[in-house]
């Protein structure tokens, strides 16, 4: 049975994008270099699920919720660990494969607790929409050997973020427990969301004058949407399987313009082209407005 509606699950991703804005400028402060991050899914299923996902060689950090009852759990790989690790001793951040393969020294367990800090402070401006949070790191682990705070059977939400930096790409995640969300269900409707969003003033500096902006080309990419598939799975695929998306067939596609999440629509064709009817605007918490509600 579904746990969370679908306002509140776009509530949490509201929450959770701006997740990926603070883990991209902490990092970016502590690696002093530049720093990416994105929320690339958010996936409902059991504890039990994502502790398969997660794998032995991965680090494990169990994030206190204070003052919420309960603990999140976040997950990195090993070769994100060794990259920023090597970033902060003076190196370039790029990964050592011969590391990979042996165990985490104590100052290197040291650093790594600051990286499971960082993503844990992530948390706190986010979420102060609906809760002023103190979070802490109560355990940190290479493996699995920590992951005994959530029931094998809870249900939870998890946030896989894509992470970029020297030149390479790693996952990280951070899995919430039902037990956790049922403490502020109430306040990840839509509206509540938007009475607590923080203000963002205009910057004069930034602006830049339409008649520079008319003569550029910028790409437009519409999305049907998403999934995560084992690799075993997709190594079997076979012509005329089916891979269900994270879309539902009778919501509006997302359009990007450039990076940037900007419209929603529908798709159909014109002509003989596949074309999109545009039917909202997307704004900055990414809820959908319609363009009538947009111009009032």
């Amino acid at each position: 049975p579904e746990k969370l509606s679908k306002e509140q699950i776009r509530g949490l991703q509201i929450i959770q994008q701006g997740v990926a804005g603070s883990l991209a400028a902490s990092f970016s402060g502590r690696l002093r270099a530049p720093v990416e991050a994105r929320l690339s899914a958010l996936e409902r299923g059991i504890y039990e699920e994502y502790v398969a996902q997660v794998g032995t060689s991965s680090i494990v950090v169990i994030i206190d919720m204070s003052p919420l009852q309960g603990y999140a759990v976040a997950a990195f790989g090993v070769d994100v660990a060794f990259g920023i690790i090597d970033r902060l001793l003076g190196g370039r951040g790029k990964r050592n494969a011969k590391a990979l393969n042996r165990e985490l020294t104590d100052i290197e367990l040291a650093l790594v607790r600051h990286i499971g800090m960082d993503v844990a402070r992530s948390l706190i401006d986010p979420w102060q929409r609906v809760t002023e949070l103190t979070p802490d790191v109560t355990e940190l682990a290479l493996g699995t050997q920590v992951l005994h705070v959530v029931p094998p059977s809870e249900f939870v939400i998890t946030a896989w973020y894509e992470v970029r930096f020297a030149e390479q790409t790693g996952g990280i995640s951070l899995c919430f427990p039902l037990t956790i969300l049922e403490q502020i269900l109430p306040r990840l409707s839509g509206q509540s969301i938007f009475e607590n969003r923080p203000t963002r003033g205009a910057n004069k500096d930034t602006r830049v004058q339409e008649g520079h902006l008319r003569p550029m080309e910028v790409g437009i990419r519409a999305f049907l949407g998403s999934a995560r598939v084992p690799a075993s799975d997709l190594a079997s695929l076979q012509p005329g399987d089916v891979i269900v998306l994270d879309q539902e067939a009778e919501d509006a596609l997302r359009v990007m313009v450039g990076n940037c999440e900007r419209f929603a629509g529908f798709p159909g064709t014109s002509g003989r082209r596949m074309a999109l009817q545009l039917t909202g605007v997307v704004d900055d918490d990414g809820w959908v407005k319609p363009f009538e509600e947009s111009a009032s």
